[in-house]
């Protein structure tokens, strides 16, 4: 029987401990919440697979259930416990069964989650992932609950991911987060920013582009942090982006998400100049209002923001710019909801993710109380959103008529339609007419828009391509 690696965690350690058999069993991955997260769960799934374990699409086909939680606010909590409550009811009994909350919530609330949830035998934060498989031969070995918090691992190795069929990938670059914004539980799920070693991501990039992968999205909670911590990275972002670029076959480089106050010059001239890193940026602005971006503790003013917003869009052709909005901050009046309305009218986001502020546990805004009322933030979230659906189904009216390139994702044979994304990250439909050779998911290829909406575009492709 193997043996787990020396691993160990408030003065307890998993050197030695059997690692199961997992020929023939099964599992199931559910997954709430951001892109790391879904990569997560890539990465745990690849674990079990290496041990030899296989996927299955039902809960209640599964000897391990593992359930990725999100909780950046706090309608995901209940999500997942929502879920957990029907997972509860179908999964399989006897002692080889397995339920294991994972991610963000498993980490804020720790043995809390075996309180709420009793049916659960394993949590596992995110910075435990590497620690899986060794867990859960202590949960069959002991019979007893695990919880795998008492267990870090900070170092940023990455297992082997299992990701589905496709041409884009998820590369983790970095985690965690030392902004210590007011309204944010990252820093205290996640841990302090670390970055991978840059030899570690280029040769996890050019083993993808030999599966056939041909888009990668590099993904972190501060990106454009990547390497400031002096640690091991061993390259700025800037010039990992650039590195990245070199590795043939490989399309298209995106990244999410970006902190205005590590925006840089270099940044921008690598966006502005290479043809792989794609014009899309997604910078959080949270709010219009300086007085409540400085009580959000985001650390820049609106002029700031505004300043980078100018210098992106008149040094990059073509780019797309996304943003996050937050609504109901505590102390929100309406005049610092009009200035919020006044930015988003005065950038025109090409899309922007907006929310209700949601307190958080173990925050410091966790502790005010002095929000706007539920009535009221509802009202100013719709009105914004109304907004931002306006310009963005402006922004992709005016592309009526004008031809993009797509990267192929998947091809539809019953309708003869290729669908794929453009630069700035538009989701297309593209009919083919009587096609000879239909486009391949990995082909780059050219489509004349015809239709647009304010969530997609349709067009169609030349009869040769």
């Amino acid at each position: 029987m193997k043996e787990a690696n020396n691993i160990t965690g408030s003065g307890v350690s998993l050197s030695g401990t059997p690692l199961p058999s997992l020929d023939g069993k099964t599992f199931y991955i559910k997954t709430f919440g951001c892109q790391m997260n879904v990569h997560d769960s890539e990465r745990m799934a690849g674990l079990l697979s290496e041990e030899g374990a296989r996927p299955v699409s039902e809960p209640g086909m599964a000897d391990i259930i593992l359930v990725n939680t999100c909780t950046i606010r706090d309608k995901a909590d209940q999500k997942a416990l929502s879920d957990l409550g029907r997972i509860r009811q179908v999964r399989k009994d006897g002692p080889d069964s397995v339920l294991a909350v994972t991610g963000c919530m498993a980490q804020r609330e720790g043995g809390e989650i075996f309180r709420l949830v009793p049916d659960v035998d394993l949590i596992l934060g995110p910075s435990q992932i590497r620690n899986l498989i060794p867990l859960l031969g202590k949960v069959s070995r002991d019979h007893q609950r695990v919880d795998g918090t008492l267990w870090p691992s900070p170092d940023m190795t990455t297992p082997p991911a299992l990701r589905p069929p496709g041409i884009t990938a998820f590369v983790t670059i970095q985690e965690g987060c030392d902004k210590s914004c007011a309204y944010c539980v990252v820093p205290s799920t996640r841990g302090a920013e670390r970055s991978r070693p840059a030899r570690d991501i280029f040769q996890e990039a050019e083993e993808l582009v030999t599966l056939g992968y041909r888009e990668i999205t590099l993904l972190g909670q501060n990106v454009n942090g990547y390497g400031h911590k002096g640690d091991a990275s061993g390259a700025s972002f800037p010039e990992l982006l650039l590195w990245l670029s070199e590795i043939s076959g490989l399309h298209r480089i995106r990244f999410t998400t970006s902190h205005p106050n590590d925006m840089s010059d270099d940044l921008i001239e690598v966006m502005a100049s290479s043809a792989k890193v794609m014009p899309h940026l997604h910078l959080p602005v949270q709010s219009g209002s300086d007085r409540i971006l400085e009580k959000m503790q985001r650390g820049y003013t609106l002029e700031t923001y505004r300043r980078w917003v100018t210098k992106v869009r008149a040094n990059i052709s073509g780019v797309a710019l996304t943003t996050d909005l937050i609504v109901g901050f505590c102390t929100e009046t309406e005049e610092d909801f009009r200035q919020t309305m006044e930015a988003v009218e005065e950038f025109c986001f090409d899309g922007a993710f907006s929310f209700i502020y949601s307190p958080r546990p173990s925050t410091p805004a966790h502790a005010w109380t002095d929000t706007p009322s539920r009535e009221v933030s509802v009202e100013r979230l719709e009105r914004l959103q109304k907004l931002v659906e306006k310009q963005a189904e402006a922004r992709n009216g005016k592309l009526v008529g004008q031809e993009v390139e797509i990267l192929v994702e998947k091809w539809d044979e019953e309708t003869s339609t290729a669908i794929g994304r453009t630069p700035q990250f538009q989701t297309v439909r593209a009919h083919v007419d009587a096609p000879s050779a239909p486009p391949l998911p990995g082909d780059l290829v050219p489509v004349r828009i015809t239709q647009a909406s304010r969530t997609g575009l349709r067009g169609r492709l030349s009869p040769n391509v």
